[in-house]
């Protein structure tokens, strides 16, 4: 088993992993697709939070009973996108803090594969500790977790769709823009991260029965055991 995850490692390290296998853009490892993409997505969150924030700290629940006798006054009834928003983007800032670096390590090594450089090592340090604290047989709890964050946020997307379907015309337009462009973006990312996972999981057991069945001593030929 060890021996296996130092040849995983070693593949990751080479962009030639199976976890490494982008289906968008087959001719670059998974690892240098998925930091252009998360490396923007970090500020897109982080300026979505600040947006959803300040529209929360500054709405009233109780405005729709007893509206204002001004016109000018900036107070607005609270919305379930502002909620959305703040949740959506601390959840994501909080996993992207720790993705990005080990993208970054990954592709570092990748391209510069020598034990001698301290951004390798350390790389190679941090995912022979990971693999060895966190996997146990085929359970990897940082996947579990990972996966996990995944779904409840494809499960936030559906919340967010349902309100923006429903929402009040007072809703500024530039929260109604955010909350769409973050909801596409959070079906595209999870989205993708699941698929990729269950779409690793078939190739793995598919190349398992096929080795099994290539070492087995009983070879069927037209239905007789030879």
């Amino acid at each position: 088993m060890n021996m296996n995850k130092l040849g995983d490692m070693s593949m990751t390290a080479f962009g030639y992993s199976d976890s490494e296998v982008c289906v968008c853009f087959p001719c670059l490892p998974a690892s240098q697709v998925l930091l252009v993409i998360t490396v923007p997505f970090f500020f897109f969150n982080m300026a979505k939070f600040c947006l959803g924030f300040a529209y929360e700290v500054s709405c009233s629940n109780t405005i729709q009973n007893n509206p204002p006798q001004s016109n000018t006054t900036n107070i607005y009834p609270c919305e379930y996108g502002y909620e959305y928003l703040i949740l959506s983007s601390m959840l994501w800032l909080c996993f992207l803090s720790l993705w990005i670096p080990a993208l970054f390590g990954n592709c570092w090594r990748q391209c510069f594969c020598c034990l001698c450089d301290p951004i390798v090592l350390f790389g190679t340090i941090v995912d022979f500790v990971k693999r060895c604290c966190c996997e146990f047989g085929r359970i990897n709890l940082c996947e579990i977790v990972w996966y996990s964050h995944c779904v409840v946020h494809l499960l936030l997307a559906v919340t967010g769709l349902v309100w923006l379907s429903d929402c009040d015309q007072t809703v500024s337009m530039t929260v109604w823009l955010t909350v769409l462009l973050s909801l596409g973006l959070d079906c595209l990312l999870a989205g993708s991260e699941i698929f990729h996972r269950v779409r690793l999981h078939l190739a793995r057991r598919a190349a398992g029965t096929q080795e099994r069945s290539e070492q087995s001593p009983l070879i069927y030929r037209g239905g007789a055991r030879v």
